[in-house]
């Protein structure tokens, strides 16, 4: 039933609605619609009515602290909306301009991942705002139903908001609460953003700046610090908001803002893999680059984090929508057996070079039907039947070469007329650029210039022209700025233009401006007649790919602190062929290999047996400076201690951090890791962390001289690097996937611990006539800085 009210009534007139029973008139002003009431004259139980203004209220959908979300029809236009309706109780004129600014920030962004905002308005003293239904749930909800996402959904859902946020951006506005609950489905690969309530303009931030906004997970840590925020904090809560998704849990967890913060603050990096290791590379990569904590460490602009979520997404789906088999760490089996980095060969795959250096171009480079090719007749005409159109299928098959072959035979077709054979030349010029060659691009581009003067008059003189002078410009040996394209028309054909500048220097290997230019191109709407060339748009973003993997490798390697991870991603950027060889080179100049973190020799380092082992140990450091250590007999297990020790003393506190590579498995009890220990007796008080030969990790400790070893055990994990810290009477051992995050396993007290303690490395074996090899490296002890 809807209200019935005189036709004086104003805004702040009670809301009445006659009882179903007994007429008697009902005061619903401070009722929620589709609520349940009793009548106060008969008792009667109704609902309240579903009306505000020519909207029927037919379903709640979601209610927050200030309003409640409804599905509601649109009598006025026939349609299903979402209606936002304020509470009453927050409807302070503070808190409606706020709605209302919301609306109007909503309204000004069209694009098809923003939940679209049609109108607002006030009924009854209670602010609405009706909106695009996107009722197939939440990213929340999908996060608690599935636990986990499939990677491939985050990654097309990260693209599509990331798309939606830069068309926010592009009219100033920030977002500043991106959350899992502010991502809607309207199916199953459709995500919207919505709720831009707390949005701000760019221009405003600085006013604005004290306020802390948003959901503690998610806020970017420039906002907990009350330091300028930008479309990179947006950034920051997107990768957040991912990261839950894939991990199924957030990058920080805390009971309160406050030690959120905290963290946020003070503790290490974010690893993605350290949560979510079944993750690829590439994913984790652009995930944990999101989430870096300096602004100017994350990506610089929506357009190239789109590009290495769009690359991830790719890699994945070329192994099938799985992500590559990886070599694991095993702690037992062949001394060569290593961990292998995130940057695999895999990540670079998409655009490796085939031999003779072409690159292998995507099926969808020109769609079924199309008769547009790089050497395309002059706009509106139609492609000659032969070598134009076979040289296309080379083209969308892969074969470069052989189409610049039927290019270079068209253009040289006397029999051709003479444009259709200049946009041959033009065409197999770009070709060989977009191959990395551009010495061989100089002849067709050549001759498109040295041809003869063109007679007819009209269009086909200014393609003509059109194609001289850009042939002029491809010649010039030197590479474009990005800036170049300014003042270009891209509606036209100057958008061809952009796209040539792009893969010329993409050939002279100015990845910068190649990525600048390309970026551009792949933006442009050219108009008819020129429309055809957006079906270029494929070759662009085949080559940004080819730049994003070099990026990603690149960054990898300028950040690398230690020598194995260095070592990976020098060795994916030297995969790198074509263009991109003499750019490894020059980028690899300026960064060159950190010092190895091993110790080059056992110097201050002792060796020494404990227990009695039956078998003499060695212990040696190989060339990359990895120890190799070697001992038999009885094992760290019992009442006293056996096996092989290699230590220093640390006075004070302090820290020592391993990896441990691999261990024979000579007998069940085979271990090897880090200890620190009171004494070198064989009863001694100590904490071992060490990874079991037979899989898993175990942190064993004695407690009091003579007694038990006792132990915590992980069976299974991939968690090899170990490291154990020494705070007073306090031990902690920590272990990690990677190196960077860790993960606490226990601190266990030694009361009245020694102010000078050894620690070093261990290894142990129950085998009485067989000797035990570990390989250990990532060795760094660190004493603690004097207060």
């Amino acid at each position: 039933m809807n209200p019935t009210e005189s036709p004086q009534d104003t805004e702040d007139d009670p809301l009445i609605q006659l009882c179903t029973v007994c007429d008697a008139a009902i005061d619903i002003s401070d009722e929620d619609p589709l609520t349940e009431i009793a009548c106060p004259t008969c008792g009667a139980q109704q609902y309240v009515s579903g009306s505000v203004d020519k909207f029927d209220l037919q379903q709640e959908v979601g209610r927050g602290g200030m309003g409640v979300v409804y599905r509601a029809y649109d009598s006025g236009l026939d349609r299903f909306v979402a209606l936002k309706l304020l509470r009453r109780d927050q409807s302070n004129r503070l808190v409606v301009e706020q709605f209302a600014r919301e609306a109007a920030i909503t309204a000004s962004i069209n694009h098809p991942h923003v939940v679209r905002v049609y109108t607002s308005g006030t009924d009854h003293g209670r602010f609405f705002i009706a909106m695009e239904l996107v009722d197939k749930g939440t990213l929340d909800d999908l996060i608690h139903l599935q636990g986990r996402v499939a990677e491939a959904q985050v990654l097309e859902v990260g693209i599509q908001i990331a798309q939606g946020l830069r068309a926010a951006l592009g009219v100033g506005l920030i977002h500043r609460d991106v959350k899992p609950g502010n991502i809607l489905f309207s199916n199953a690969h459709t995500a919207k953003i919505v709720d831009f309530g707390l949005a701000i303009l760019q221009a405003d931030e600085e006013s604005q700046r004290g306020e802390i906004w948003g959901t503690p997970y998610y806020v970017a840590p420039e906002k907990l610090d009350h330091k300028p925020e930008d479309f990179r904090s947006d950034m920051y809560s997107l990768g957040g908001t991912l990261f839950h998704a894939l991990a199924g849990r957030p990058p920080f967890e805390a009971e309160n803002a406050s030690l959120v913060a905290l963290k946020h603050l003070k503790s290490q990096a974010v690893s993605l893999q350290a949560f979510a290791p079944q993750v690829s590379s590439e994913t984790a990569y652009v995930i944990n680059r999101t989430l870096e904590k300096n602004p100017n460490n994350r990506y610089q602009s929506y357009d190239e984090l789109i590009e290495h979520l769009q690359y991830a997404l790719d890699q994945l789906r070329a192994h099938g929508g799985q992500v590559p088999a990886k070599k694991r760490l095993v702690i037992e089996g062949a001394e060569q057996q290593r961990l292998m980095g995130w940057v695999t060969a895999g990540m670079v795959g998409l655009i490796l070079l085939a031999a003779g250096g072409l690159f292998a171009f995507r099926k969808q480079i020109f769609p079924g039907g199309s008769t547009a090719s790089v050497a395309s007749p002059a706009p509106g005409k139609t492609a000659a039947a032969g070598p134009l159109t076979a040289a296309r299928k080379r083209l969308v098959d892969g074969d470069t070469a052989g189409a610049i072959e039927l290019l270079r035979q068209d253009g040289a077709n006397p029999k051709l007329p003479p444009l259709q054979r200049a946009w041959a030349n033009v065409g197999e010029g770009i070709a060989h650029f977009i191959a990395g060659d551009a010495e061989a691009a100089r002849q067709p581009l050549q001759a498109a210039v040295d041809r003869p003067q063109f007679k007819s008059k009209g269009e086909d003189e200014k393609t003509d022209f059109y194609l001289r002078e850009l042939a002029r410009d491809l010649l010039t040996p030197a590479p474009v700025a990005a800036g170049a394209a300014r003042g270009l028309d891209l509606k036209t054909r100057d958008a061809l233009t952009v796209f040539a500048y792009g893969a010329k220097d993409w050939a002279l290997g100015k990845i910068d401006d190649s990525t600048e230019l390309l970026r551009q191109f792949r933006s442009a709407e050219p108009a008819p007649p020129h429309a055809w060339i957006t079906e270029l748009r494929p070759v662009a973003t085949n080559l940004l790919a080819a730049q994003a993997a070099f990026a990603m490798a690149a960054d990898e390697l300028k950040k690398a602190k230690r020598l194995d991870k260095y070592n990976k991603a020098l060795a994916s950027l030297r995969n790198l062929k074509g263009p991109l060889v003499p750019v490894v080179a020059q980028f690899v100049k300026k960064f060159p290999a950190p010092k190895p973190v091993n110790l080059p020799k056992l110097g201050a380092w002792t060796q020494t047996e404990l227990g009695t082992p039956d078998v003499v140990p060695e212990s040696a450091v190989d060339a990359a400076g990895v120890f190799t250590l070697r001992a038999g007999g009885n094992d760290l297990w019992g009442a006293a201690d056996s096996g092989l020790y290699v230590q220093q003393q640390l006075k004070g506190d302090g820290e020592i951090v391993a990896r441990v590579v691999s261990a024979t498995k000579t007998d069940p009890m085979t271990k090897a890791g880090i200890m620190i220990r009171e004494n070198l007796r064989g009863d001694a008080r100590n904490v071992a962390l060490v990874a079991l030969a037979g899989g898993g990790l175990s942190q064993q400790f004695r407690v009091a001289p003579g007694g038990p070893t006792a132990q915590i055990r992980t069976n299974g994990g991939t968690s090899f690097w170990l490291k154990l810290t020494r705070n007073g009477d306090e031990i902690t051992g920590s272990v990690s996937a990677d190196g960077d995050t860790w993960k606490l396993v226990k601190t266990t007290k030694l009361p009245k611990l020694s102010a000078e303690v050894f620690v070093g490395l261990v290894l142990s074996a129950r085998s009485p006539t067989q000797a035990a090899t570990a390989r250990i490296d990532q060795v760094k002890l660190t004493p603690a800085p004097a207060p």
